[in-house]
């Protein structure tokens, strides 16, 4: 009886590790343009990198991972085959659109993780369902979005738009406007020399600009900490349900109360306003 077991068991073992094996496949493209991108890219599962390469080529390398079940019985090797065979990479001119599967059948299942090199000149829009995505070096304007996964946005030449369903917002050194909306995860927007229009459900918020422009920030769980541009001056209103409200040296215009103030910092400018339900306000 012992050995019956031990035999069992030896081929359940076996029949685990065939069926948790992952089926691996990549692709890899390169396309040549000229002047400047028009970048559009998508996937369901995976993520999305974006950096600077050269000038006359956009480079696609594609990472795909089928992700079976112990019970799965799908053809996952069969449909990264055919995404290997048949890229989803397409270009019109200057315009590149890569991860638009003709059939979304394809994907269930595999995750595939987009690795992009763009000439700087490029504008981009960046839509992941599950995994982050990671911008560097793009003269923009930038708009990404994923439902789960985290924002990494640096060095980015005009605006930026980024929202996340769950996930981390971090955007940094944007000669732009920043419009940065998360349902669940903190947002940091830092070295923006433009507007800034931040919203948070649950996390912190934390912003620097450079150059003097409205900021909106909104949390409904989670402190908010925002760097004024150096020696410049802003209209300020903010209000805090519960938290407490620093700013630096100011004239009160209006109301004022713990949680609540209106006021000029150095003779007034761009607006700030904020508004937290639960958490601090910090202007520094």
């Amino acid at each position: 009886m012992k050995a019956v077991i031990l035999g069992l068991a030896s081929t359940l073992l076996v029949t685990g590790f065939a069926f948790g094996a992952q089926e691996d496949g990549s692709f890899d493209r390169s396309l040549a343009v000229s002047g400047s991108v028009d970048l559009d890219v998508t996937t369901d599962s995976g993520g999305i990198t974006v950096t600077t390469g050269s000038s006359g080529s956009v480079r696609v390398h594609a990472i795909l991972k089928a992700q079976r079940g112990w019970f799965d019985s799908g053809d996952a090797e069969a449909r990264i085959r055919e995404l290997v065979r048949n890229p989803p990479v397409e270009q019109t001119g200057n315009r590149v659109r890569i991860g638009y599967v003709h059939d979304r059948n394809l994907l269930k299942g595999i995750s595939m993780r987009l690795e992009i090199q763009t000439p700087p000149d490029t504008q981009l829009r960046a839509r992941a369902d599950s995994g982050g995505i990671d911008v560097d070096g793009i003269k923009g304007p930038a708009d990404c979005h994923t439902d789960s996964g985290g924002i990494e946005i640096h060095h980015v030449g005009a605006d930026v738009r980024a929202t996340a369903d769950s996930g981390g917002i971090h955007i940094g050194n944007v000669n732009g406007a920043v419009f940065a909306h998360a349902d669940s995860g903190g947002i940091e927007a830092t070295d923006v020399a433009g507007t800034i229009d931040a919203q948070v459900d649950s996390g912190g918020i934390r912003l620097a600009q450079t150059r003097p422009a409205s900021i909106h920030a909104r949390a409904d769980s989670g402190g908010v900490t925002v760097k004024l541009a150096p020696g410049a001056g802003y209209d300020i209103g903010v209000e805090s349900g519960s938290g407490r409200i620093s700013v630096p040296e100011m004239t009160v215009k209006g109301s004022f109360s713990p949680h609540h103030v209106e006021g000029q910092v150095r003779g007034g400018g761009p607006l700030i306003d904020i508004r937290v339900d639960s958490g601090n306000i910090t202007i520094e």
